[in-house]
């Protein structure tokens, strides 16, 4: 697989946000190769996850509104 580093994007603002980035990637990308290692293509696990972060970051807002 590779190194999703070279992709990543430039954001100068927020280091908390790079620092929680860099703890939290390997473990993201653990699962990605877990479901590619049952037979999902990385693109089809990429999604996955990345919709389960999106519902997450949905429930914490409507828990905002509340």
């Amino acid at each position: 697989m590779n190194n999703i580093l070279e992709f990543r994007a430039k954001c100068p603002q927020d280091e908390n946000l790079s620092d929680c980035r860099e703890a939290l990637e390997p473990h993201v990308m653990k699962i990605v190769a877990e479901a590619v290692g049952r037979g999902y293509s990385p693109a089809e696990a990429a999604m996955v996850v990345a919709d389960i972060a999106d519902d997450y970051i949905l429930m914490l807002s409507r828990e905002l509104r509340h």
